[in-house]
């Protein structure tokens, strides 16, 4: 996040998961019109629409992997195997849209990535700590919003090093 450029943009055909379908399925470069696949010679051929609602779905699963550890530290106790899977779904259903949310309000805002990692960085010392040091959940909940309200602002009133007036605005 700190160290990343900023002309870099993500190149789907690069991604792990898009040359494993290219290899494995048929696949066509056509205009879908909406569709996910397209009938050539009698020989049915992906578009690339399916392969990017694939490519979310591995997406939601590493999400959904990734949020166990955090749920087994707040939740300690395995017999409450409900609300472990329950939250992982929501967190499932909820973090795809959130990504986006924050995908689009970090082009805008360009010290928020650094909030979001500040915050990140006090949750796992926050997590590491618990044992030994109890922070009540306001005061947590005032750190990020402190760091995320920073960041948005810092981004409003100080300009990008090198980057001309009228781009910025």
């Amino acid at each position: 996040m700190f160290a990343s450029k900023e002309d870099e943009e993500f190149d789907p055909e690069e991604n792990w998961a898009f040359k494993l379908m290219k290899k494995f399925m048929r696949t066509t470069n056509e205009e879908p019109d909406g569709r996910f696949t397209i009938k050539k010679d009698n020989k049915t051929y992906f578009t690339k629409l399916s392969m990017v609602v694939v490519m979310l779905g591995l997406i939601d699963i590493v999400f959904a992997i990734d949020s166990i550890p955090a749920v087994f530290s707040i939740i300690p106790d395995p017999g409450k195997k409900m609300l472990i899977y329950s939250s992982n779904i929501f967190a499932v259903l909820g973090l795809r849209s959130l990504f986006f949310l924050l995908r689009g309000a970090a082009s805008k805002f360009d010290y928020l990535q650094q909030g979001i990692s500040v915050v990140l960085i006090f949750i796992g010392v926050k997590m590491l700590v618990e044992k030994w040091f109890h922070l009540p959940v306001w005061i947590s909940l005032l750190v990020i919003v402190f760091c995320i309200s920073f960041s948005i602002f810092y981004s409003i009133y100080h300009k990008r090093k090198g980057v001309p007036e009228d781009i910025v605005e």
